[in-house]
């Protein structure tokens, strides 16, 4: 019997673990629509268009119904624009030496490493276009979550795309709310405590992450924000001699853009989007 080719390079194999190492760190994706299907080559943008509706209106029977306002088309516009790199050299007598596979950890590492920066940019993001901005000098109450959350269902949000991120030091103050904890408010398929999600309030998924800053929480939905990689995460080596005869300089890099979705939108105002509530 034929022995199977291994058909990848040892690149090609690091850069797949580079990028499922940065989707893992880069949890924030998961609440963004990705429209990285859209971001080809020699595209610096991508448009996604709109299209206003009708209303319907009243006909008297034996007489001509009145027409409707034209349709009116707009677009929202995602900038490919986000060119990140993590460089480094490194010595392979020094790797020889080391008890751990210094090559793979450090392209780990690296992939992490983009997958915070990410996190940080969407934050960024959503503090930027959050169609309702809630202040507030203390933690999180019930009555912050019921104002994001008829946010949503006045701009007719899907609620089973919706979830509610908060900051680490929200996470105490919302799991001693009732509401959260008792059964009657948390929803069916109530999560228990794990990494990252915490459980349900009303029916929606709160999850905590570290690149929200203190005092900050956004409800979103995922129509509300996109991201689109037109380069994914890869990772390459070449000869470094200044480290000797094995020495490396190896590179993970991306290009992506972020933007938001729905802007001005329902009641949101210009350049804001109305499935991205915040509290600040």
């Amino acid at each position: 019997m034929a022995a199977n080719n291994l058909t990848n390079t040892k690149a090609e194999l690091i850069s797949s673990l580079v990028q499922k190492e940065l989707l893992n760190s880069a949890l924030l994706t998961n609440f963004m629509t990705d429209l990285s299907s859209m971001a080809m080559k020699g595209y610096s943008s991508i448009s996604i268009p709109k299209l206003t509706g009708f209303t319907v209106g009243d006909r008297a029977f034996g007489a001509e119904g009145a027409d409707n306002a034209a349709l009116v088309d707009s677009k929202d516009t995602i900038n490919l624009d986000q060119n990140k790199i993590v460089k480094w050299n490194y010595d392979s007598h020094d790797a020889m030496q080391s008890s751990i596979n210094y090559q793979t950890m450090a392209a780990e590492r690296a992939a992490s490493a983009h997958g915070r920066a990410l996190n940080s940019a969407i934050v960024t993001l959503w503090d930027t276009i959050a169609g309702l901005d809630l202040a507030s000098v203390a933690d999180i109450t019930v009555d912050n979550i019921l104002t994001m959350r008829k946010n949503m269902l006045d701009n007719n949000a899907d609620m089973s795309k919706v979830a509610l991120i908060v900051a680490t030091d929200q996470e105490k103050a919302i799991l001693s709310l009732p509401e959260f904890s008792e059964y009657q408010y948390r929803g069916d398929g109530a999560a228990p405590v794990t990494t990252g999600v915490i459980g349900r309030v009303y029916g929606i998924p709160v999850y905590v992450n570290t690149a929200v800053a203190d005092g900050q929480a956004f409800m979103v939905e995922t129509t509300g924000s996109a991201i689109a990689f037109q380069s994914t995460a890869k990772y390459a080596e070449q000869d470094n001699l200044d480290y000797g005869t094995g020495g490396k300089k190896a590179v993970v890099d991306a290009v992506y853009g972020l933007g938001g979705l729905q802007i001005a939108e329902g009641t949101a105002a210009a350049g804001k989007s109305p499935f991205v509530c915040k509290l600040a």
